[in-house]
This record gives C-alpha cells, structure tokens and sequence, in this order.
C-alpha cells in the first residue's frame, strides 16, 4: 500500500485527477477496512469528473469518456456491468443526453450515475469497491502534451470503433463511391450574442457552388450536424471520402469516417500567442490530437492572414475564438484534388 504522493498547496496528499485537465484532484485517506453496516461490490466501477464533454462534443467523446475506455484497453479490463459514477451533478444539456444514448453504452449496459447519489442508495455507511479505476483522464488536445499522445493511436481508433458497433455500423466499412461532406456550422452554444456566426466557413455557398461545379461527377452535401442524431451522423460520416469542416468542437467527428478518408480542416491565424502557438503562425487546433487519428488523412487549411478570415462580431480581437475563415477556391481544390488522387486504386 502506498500513502505518500505529492501534496497540493494546502498540504493534502493527492493521488489522481478526477478530470482531464487536473482540476479534480482525488486522495487517499489511511483508514481500516470496515467490519459492519457496508456494502460491497464486486463489478467495476468508474469514478471521474466531466471536464468540457458537456458543452463540447470533442472533450467529452475523446477526452471525458475516451478516457474510461483507454484505461480498459490498456489493463485489459472488460465489464459490461461498469458502472461510471460522476463525481459531481450529470449535466442535463442535449450533448451529455446523446452520450448516454449512442456513446456510454459502447462501455457498459448501465447508465452514468452521480457518485453522491449512488453510494447513498445503498443505504449503508460504508461503500466498498473490489475494483475501483480512478484517474488516467487524459487531455489530449494541447499542443504541448502532443508527444504524449505517440502510442495511443490503437486506443483512439478502438474507442471510435466500439462507439460505430453499438450504433449497429460496421467500423471497418468502406464506401466504394465518393462523397464529399462541407459542415454548416450554423450554431454554436459558444457564440457570443448577436453575433453572425462562431468558427464557421463565411463563404459556404459559395464552396458548395464551387464543389458541384468542379466535381459534377462526385455527391455533395451540405450539413448541418446539430440537426441530425448521433446515430444517423455516424451512418453520413462512414459513408463520405472528403469532409470539410472548420475546427473546434464540430471537427472532433472526423475520427469517425471510415478508413482511407480524408479530412480538410481549417486552420485559424494566430494573433493572440497561446496553446504553444506564436503569432503569425497557421495553427491547427486539434491537430495534437488529429495527428494520431492515424486511419484518416489530415489536410489542414491553412490561414496566412487577415484576407482569410472575418472576425464574427463588430470589436473582436482573437482571431481563434472569434473569427471565422475565407476559403480560397483555388487552394481548396488543390487540396481536394490531392485527397482524390491518393484515394485512386
């Protein structure tokens, strides 16, 4: 048994985190097993803290809740009776709502439960777990733990595949024609009030003209993902070779096409120096995370300056949180073209 580990400011010993970025700190207290009024269970159990997965499909499908099945694969854990507790209140927002209808039951039969509740139903003093994994929620999206992710290739793409199987898909299928998807960002919970748009494409009619017109041959389809159950996403996704989409949240789809796609990503152009990146530069916001979804192919657009972006509101100053990009026909079609080609037999 091990007491001693790193002490926090106020001098408590912590042992993990609860969450992802460290925020929820979890200690082990020196104490003896219990001999009266407990209960004890033997399946396993999950004890974590969501982080952004509640606001922000990304976090939560390959952060928050990728974690859990990371942490299985490696230990070679399976337990269809897994019970994940949530160390604080279960957030009632439509996103945390499909997690527990397509996402959850890719871990277990048994729906996510708050941790406070569940150990009281038990009506016993004392709660005792047999198998109880806690920490190992990883943060995979900032650039400087990239080196980090070398390794949990394997990991990532078996979590995507075990979320396509419970939808009743097949993880490994593979479309025999084209299809090229453009996402309409038309919401964003994150979008200031008032303004036109949130990390959008400003000229989408004018890409999806362009595309049909270039591409007679090949299907084209706008879309708006918000509007469409998570189900009917991933049947669209595992049938598309192209997708283009902005960055952010909306992007984090993309390790749910099938094997051989390629995705066109828009970059954003740095004018505030944070998350590893200097100003001036074309920075891919998930691409500490994207780089490793090895199945898929990553074209990044990439933004040179202020003609390839339009802030969102009147008075915005940060070009990654509040600016949506200008797509150049001509250097999307380069890359379009490049998809095709390395897609040919």
């Amino acid at each position: 048994m091990m007491y001693g580990f790193g002490n926090n400011k106020d001098g408590i010993k912590n042992f993990v985190s609860l969450a992802s970025r460290g925020e929820a700190p979890w200690s082990l207290i020196d104490g003896r097993y219990p001999l009266e009024n407990f209960t004890k269970l033997h399946n396993l159990h999950n004890l974590m803290q969501n982080t952004f997965g509640s606001a922000n499909i990304g976090h939560g499908l390959w952060e928050d809740l990728g974690s859990i099945s990371y942490s299985m694969d490696r230990m070679s854990i399976t337990d269809q009776n897994l019970v994940i507790m949530d160390s604080t209140k279960i957030p009632n927002t439509p996103i945390f709502k499909a997690y527990q209808q397509y996402v959850i039951p890719a871990l277990t039969k048994n729906p996510m439960v708050e941790f406070e509740i569940y150990v009281k139903s038990f009506h016993t003093k004392h709660v005792c777990f047999d198998r109880l994994m806690v920490g190992g929620q990883l943060a995979v999206f900032p650039k400087p733990t990239i080196k980090e992710n070398h390794g949990r290739e394997a990991l990532y793409y078996n979590w995507r595949s075990k979320i396509i199987k419970y939808n009743g898909f097949d993880p490994n299928f593979v479309p025999q024609k084209h299809h090229i998807i453009v996402t309409n960002k038309s919401f964003s919970m994150w979008a200031r009030p008032g303004s036109k748009r949130h990390r959008a494409i400003v000229n989408l009619e004018e890409i999806e003209k362009f595309i049909k017109l270039t591409y007679p041959t090949i299907s084209v389809e706008v879309i708006e993902w918000q509007t469409i159950p998570f189900n009917k996403q991933i049947e669209k996704l595992l049938n598309t070779t192209i997708l283009i989409t902005p960055c952010g949240g909306v992007s984090m789809i993309i390790p749910l096409l099938p094997n051989g796609a390629h995705a066109i990503v828009m970059d954003y152009y740095v004018n505030v120096a944070i998350h590893g990146f200097s100003i001036g530069e074309s920075a891919s916001m998930e691409g500490a995370f994207l780089n490793h979804v090895a199945h898929v192919r990553k074209q990044y657009y990439q933004i040179y300056g202020k003609q390839d972006y339009e802030f969102d509101y009147p008075g915005a100053t940060n070009a990654r949180e509040d600016a949506s990009i200008i797509v150049n026909t001509t250097r999307l079609q380069l890359l379009i073209d490049k998809a095709l080609e390395e897609m040919e037999p």
